[in-house]
């Protein structure tokens, strides 16, 4: 006979139940009886260090997905893999290299690349190890990683098949520059943070004329590269100067530009007069072009000093450079004040350096034909985004798309492969290494880490985009495109558009057809978590300390409505109770049917065939039970069909906690020896039970099937399909008595009756309702409240009697004489009055304090309301319960 423990001890069974999954292939697609197949690209996780909770969001959800599709026969199949995180990783690498005293440039190329290949398999098995901890229940046989072999080959001939369609080009733009990293960011990977910075109006005179034109700037260390000095060609400020192409002399340099008119600028703003440094502002740099004005750079490349060019400040550090030309302009009379600033300053997301920007030649890839492509089909909703509130995110990126920077300053990750002759300094882009030759050398740059995830999803289904889709292999046939793509909805233009401009440029088919994305877990200040802010949380301590089915399930709570949610540990904590309660239900089921009882489980269609032919032989409750699992059995089921985790959710623990545990097996408990069929019942409610709560709680609910039905595995069942009827009316019959039931429930509380105590109970019933409240219901209820229940239909006079209308239809009279001392019960509730109005009067100090109304927050004074509103409720209630009792 099994063993079945008293309690939820998830640490003895879940490190084994993932272990037999996978030993015996259980993640393996199979094909099923719907002839459908499902396959869903994982977003991979970085190796950079361990995984955080975003990972444990994004797994549980996919593994839900997944583990419904395999059990209602779908042909499932999920992919691990990894990602090599470019940035993150070389900087974690260049990190630790330096607590020995090691930089990257005292290294060779390779020999620098060995230690992050040592670093990347370290924490590769470390993420693994974690997904597998983290419940994903993916195909570890096609396990993939975005530096192996055959998807460095595949980014390679991408990149060199998009360079021969003219779509990839060398240019010359203005780029966002990390100083800390060494390289170029993209616009998603800086961080905007206003800060307190000095304004400077500094004077520019007129060229021949007394006049001058002020302008004002946050970066005066800059004037030395101004090209111009722009205003609004509206501007009647400046109409005459604008009128004679009058020049302006560039402070300090005693250098003429010209004052230019443009409708970038700002009337607004200060004296609507603005410097135009080409290469250090990207309105600037558009500006220049647009006047054929010259450019060059303002910073030295790593470490924050002006340039050779900077006259007597060049080699100076920003700081120093300021202070000094500051002086000399307030010596030389062009500086007229100085003020405090609220500015917006950009900071690289994974250093938190601040950001330059400055002109360099990069590689780009052209975007515009490829974003037309996706929003024709976008727009025949070839693939639709869930929820749709973000329809109009992907719509202002996909629309405004500018040409993507796809060369980073780093050493790890895909190389571009561009060489150069050493003679004659050619340029050749090869599929083929042309280093080989010695004749040739090889671009230093490698490619943003995004180019290669675009690719994941029919990367890691060995697609060759060079081949017609007859040539391509069968996994690749079978499985594309993708039924959905779930992912965070903050890489909507990182990830999500990069995957749709590569798909229909290479495939002309959609990536997926869904895709949907999910909210994001912050801390308890609101702040998004990541491992950059040391704000984050590793799911492994919540997963040791409560277990991995608590944490499924305080995640895949968190989409209602699709909004970002703090992550509060006590959710994980209160969900571990739960699951002790369903260990308790089933135990309780285990108990009656093979320790009390003989029972031999039969085939789960057998049972159901017995109790359809046998439905007009059950129990009130069972019916009711019955229908109720239908109900939640076919909800659940559009549910999953639309992605709607939440709803599912919470419908299937209240039927779970409230119904079957908290009202059908107390009910159990009482009708056992007079129903026929308690056993099938009760084995075929636990069992669609089990089955519906596997895709969130596979570890628990697979225990408990194996305790229940031995050798059968619960992850290769079909999913939950009741074949009995809902029945509607019995439904509406037990909610009357469920109602019943807790206003009794709240009279005992509220007349400061100990649950254990017994209690005489009168119920007066309208005749239309009498049906309902049988011998059997009356049992009910008095075995449910611990009370002696009995139906009355004449007048009833007892001065004993204390009573609360629930419903228009039913009095609940309570027979309390033995229970308590009523005239110590009428000093409580007067007491208690005394109190609440006492209350209420300082509230109403507070209030009609206009101090108070006018100066504090909107919200604060909205508090304060609600807590009169509350406490006058309270009042009326405790001043008509006295009534009652008087």
């Amino acid at each position: 006979m099994t063993t079945f423990s008293k309690k939820y001890e998830p640490e003895n069974f879940e490190k084994d139940i993932y272990k037999n999954w996978e030993k015996s292939w259980d993640f393996l697609p199979k094909s099923g009886n719907t002839w459908k197949t499902f396959y869903i690209p994982i977003p991979p996780p970085n190796v950079t260090w361990v995984l955080h909770l975003w990972h444990a969001l994004t797994l549980t959800l996919e593994d839900i997905m997944v583990r419904y599709h395999r059990m209602i026969w779908d042909e499932t199949l999920w992919i691990p893999g990894t990602d090599h995180a470019w940035i993150s990783t070389q900087a974690r690498v260049e990190k630790m290299l330096a607590e020995k005293w090691i930089t990257r440039e005292s290294l060779w190329r390779d020999e620098f690349l060995k230690h992050v290949w040592e670093w990347k398999n370290k924490y590769w098995n470390t993420i693994t190890n974690q997904i597998r901890m983290m419940w994903s229940s993916c195909d570890w046989t096609k396990e993939r990683f975005t530096l192996d072999e055959w998807l460095n080959k595949l980014v390679t001939k991408a990149f060199v098949d998009l360079y021969n369609k003219k779509m990839i080009y060398l240019g010359e733009y203005m780029v966002n520059y990390s100083p800390a990293l060494n390289t170029v960011l993209s616009d998603q990977e800086v961080i905007y943070k206003e800060e307190k910075w000095k304004l400077y109006h500094i004077t520019y005179f007129v060229s021949g004329s007394d006049n001058e034109v002020i302008i004002a700037t946050t970066r005066p260390e800059t004037l030395l590269w101004d090209e111009a000095v722009a205003v609004h060609p509206k501007d009647k400020r400046y109409k005459a100067l604008l009128k004679w192409w009058k020049k302006l002399i560039l402070p300090i340099l005693n250098r003429e530009i010209p004052l230019i008119a443009d409708e970038m600028v700002d009337i607004n703003f200060w004296t609507g007069a603005v410097k135009i440094t080409p290469a250090h502002d990207p309105n600037d740099f558009e500006v220049a072009k647009r006047h054929n004005l010259p450019m060059n750079n303002v910073v030295l490349w790593k470490d924050w000093k002006m340039t050779q060019s900077a006259w007597i400040f060049a080699w100076q550090d920003f700081v120093t450079a300021r202070e000094n030309i500051v002086a000399l302009l307030k010596s030389k009379w062009n500086l007229i004040k100085i003020e405090d600033y609220n500015h917006k300053v950009w900071y690289c997301e994974r250093s938190w350096c601040k950001v330059e920007t400055i002109i360099s030649t990069q590689w780009f890839v052209k975007v515009d034909e490829m974003a037309k492509k996706v929003i024709n089909w976008y727009k025949k909703k070839d693939f639709v985004i869930i929820p749709d509130k973000f329809n109009k995110i992907f719509e202002d990126w996909i629309y405004n798309l500018r040409d993507w920077c796809i060369s980073r300053q780093l050493w790890w990750w895909h190389r571009i492969p561009a060489y150069y002759h050493k003679t004659t300094w050619e340029m050749v882009v090869s599929e083929k290494d042309l280093t080989l030759t010695w004749e040739y050398t090889r671009d230093e740059d490698v490619l943003d880490t995004w180019f290669s995830s675009a690719l994941w999803p029919f990367s890691v289904l060995d697609f060759e985009f060079w081949k017609s889709f007859e040539e391509q292999n069968e996994l690749y046939k079978k499985f594309y495109s993708a039924q959905v793509l779930e992912t965070w909805h903050d890489i909507i233009f990182f990830w999500v558009i990069r995957m749709l401009l590569f798909w229909y440029e290479f495939t002309w088919k959609t990536p997926f057809e869904k895709i949907y994305l999910h909210w994001l877990i912050k801390d308890k200040n609101w702040k998004k978590m990541s491992k950059s802010s040391w704000n984050w949380i590793d799911p492994i301590d919540m997963i040791e300390k409560y277990s991995t089915d608590a944490l499924r399930l305080t995640v895949s709570i968190w989409n209602t409505p699709w909004n970002d949610l703090r992550f509060d540990e006590d959710n994980v904590m209160e969900n571990k109770i739960f699951i002790n309660k369903l260990w308790n239900a089933t135990r309780f089921v285990y108990t009656n049917l093979f320790e009390k009882s003989s029972y031999k489980i039969d085939n789960y269609e057998i049972i159901e065939k017995r109790l359809q032919d046998n439905y007009e032989d059950l129990l009130f409750s069972e019916k009711w039970i019955l229908s109720r699992l239908r109900n939640i059995s076919d909800l659940v089921n559009i549910w999953m069909e639309k992605y709607n985790f939440s709803e599912s959710w919470i419908e299937l623990q209240n039927f779970t906690k409230n119904e079957f545990c908290d009202y059908y097996i107390e009910e159990f408990k009482i009708t056992r020896e007079t129903s026929k069929y308690w056993n099938d019942v009760i084995i075929y409610v636990i069992n669609n039970i089990l089955k519906l709560w596997h895709p969130y709680i596979p570890f628990v609910t697979e225990e408990l099937w194996n305790k229940v039905w031995f050798e059968w595995k619960l992850i290769l069942q079909n999913y939950s399909k009741v074949g009995l009827p809902e029945n509607k009316e019995i439904e509406s019959g037990k909610q009357i008595i469920i109602e019943v039931i807790k206003e009794i429930r709240n009279l005992r509380a509220e007349n400061n009756i100990m649950p254990s105590s017994s209690i005489k109970l009168l119920l007066k019933v309208k005749k239309s309702k009498q049906e309902l409240f049988n011998d059997e219901i009356l049992v009910l209820i008095s075995w449910i409240v611990k009370s002696e229940s009995t139906l009355v239909v004449s007048k009833i006079e007892d001065e004993n009697l204390v009573y609360a209308i629930t419903k228009s239809w039913v009095e609940i009279f309570l027979d309390n004489s033995n229970a308590k001392d009523m005239d110590k019960e009428i000093d409580r509730l007067k007491e208690q009055i005394t109190d609440t109005k006492e209350y209420i009067w300082l509230l109403d100090r507070k209030l009609l304090n206009e101090s108070f109304v006018r100066n504090a927050p909107a919200s604060l004074v909205r508090a304060e309301m609600e807590k009169k509103a509350e406490a006058q409720e309270k009042l009326r209630k405790l001043e008509e319960k006295l009534e009652k009792i008087k």
